[in-house]
Parts: C-alpha cells; structure tokens; sequence
C-alpha cells in the first residue's frame, strides 16, 4: 500500500510541476518537449513524467505529432474567451455568497493577499503576483463554500490561464489595473454593495482579454490560429 501511494504522488507532483511550468511559461508555447527533457528539468523519473504528459494532452497543454514528437500547445483564444465568459457568469454569484462575518479568516487572508500582491508588483515578481492572483479568487470560492466549483472551473481555465500569465510578461501593460480591480471587488465585498460587486467583477474580468491585440502583436507564434476552425 505504501508503495502504491508513493507512486500516486510521484505521479500527481509530475502533473502538477509540469502543468506549472506550462502555465508560467518555463516551456513555451510550441516547443518540443520530451520525457527526457523534462524528467531531467523536474529531477523526476521518465515514467511519472510520461504519465502527466499523457494527462496534459487530454487537457490541451501538449499535442503528441506523430514520428515528431511532443509539443506545447499554442494557446487557444476560443477556449480562453470561453472560459472568460464563464467566469463572468459565475463569479458575480460567487462574490454575492460570501459573507464575511461567517469568514472571517478567509477575509484576513484575503487582506494579506492583496498586500503581497502589491509588494510583488513592486519587485516585478510575475510568478507571484500570477500565483496571487489565482489565490485572490480561489479565496472568496472557498469563503462562499464553492471550492469544488473552483476545482470544475481550473480544467476549464488552461488557456485563459496562460493568456493571463503571459499579460504580465508584456512590460507596457499595467500591473496596478489588476491590483486596483482586485482591491475594488475587495471593497464592494466587504461593503456587501451589489451593483459594485457586479460591475467591478465584470470589468475585471473583460480586461483579461481586452488587451489581446498586444500579446498577439508581440507574440504572434504563442497563439493557435482558429481561423479555419
């Protein structure tokens, strides 16, 4: 039994390293990837990496070509403006659910949150402020009693995840739009104020895709063309 275990974790650390690595961009979109690479970049055994490279490609992250090999996937607009689109439908509900006075702790965390996000911003730490940011939301899923939805939504979310990543790769785009956004649906929240719950989430959630035309112009090879889909 202890062995059997052994070899589940091995198997979900493989998983969740390299997903990490895709989605912050430690193998870019379109490179070829092999188990050898990979297991000597993790210090993780072939078979394990195997394992989780078969499980990425259910999910999009990487397409095994024929006598090619394995590649990163492009990311996927359609499938990032759809899940954008849920997330605008779902997380309005969401933010109206949580209720501090029954959360207090989440609500402290969230407070934390939004300081290490602003010292991250600072130092220009976009792993940081990338792994914060997700926190942030996740935070008022957990508060609302909704983290199997969270969990629903991050098999959704790859592509509209590394879109966002790769945002904070483009120096011109403003760092302090996010942080202010988040500290606005904070705000609303904690003022238990309706209409600004409603419109600072939805105006947070079309900026991460309003600015599209930059990270296309700056990195036309990232992104799969659906033009003929």
């Amino acid at each position: 039994m202890d062995e059997e275990n052994n070899n589940l974790n091995m198997r979900t650390d493989a998983y969740n390293r390299l997903k990490y690595e895709i989605l912050h961009g430690a193998y870019f979109p379109g490179q070829k990837i092999s188990e050898k690479i990979v297991s000597q970049d993790l210090g993780i055994g072939r078979t394990p990496v195997r394992e989780a490279i078969i499980r990425l490609e259910r999910y999009s992250l990487v397409e095994v070509v024929p006598q090619s090999g394995t590649y990163v996937t492009r990311i996927d607009m359609k499938s990032a403006e759809n899940a954008q689109f849920l997330r605008r439908e779902i997380d309005p509900d969401i933010l109206l659910e949580f209720d501090v006075k029954s959360t207090p702790e989440i609500f402290h965390r969230l407070e934390d949150n939004l300081d290490r996000q602003t010292e991250a911003a600072k130092n220009s730490d976009n792993n940081l402020f990338f792994d914060l940011d997700e926190e942030f939301h996740q935070l008022f899923y957990i508060g609302a009693g909704r983290q199997q939805i969270w969990d629903w939504l991050q098999t959704i979310n790859m592509h509209l995840n590394r879109y966002r990543w790769l945002r904070l790769e483009v120096a011109n785009l403003n760092w302090d739009t996010i942080l202010e956004q988040h500290q606005n649906i904070y705000q609303a929240v904690k003022d238990k104020n309706v209409e600004s719950i409603r419109f600072t989430s939805a105006a947070h959630l079309r900026l991460m895709l309003s600015e599209a035309p930059s990270l296309l112009e700056k990195f036309p090879d990232y992104f799969a063309d659906n033009d003929n889909e």
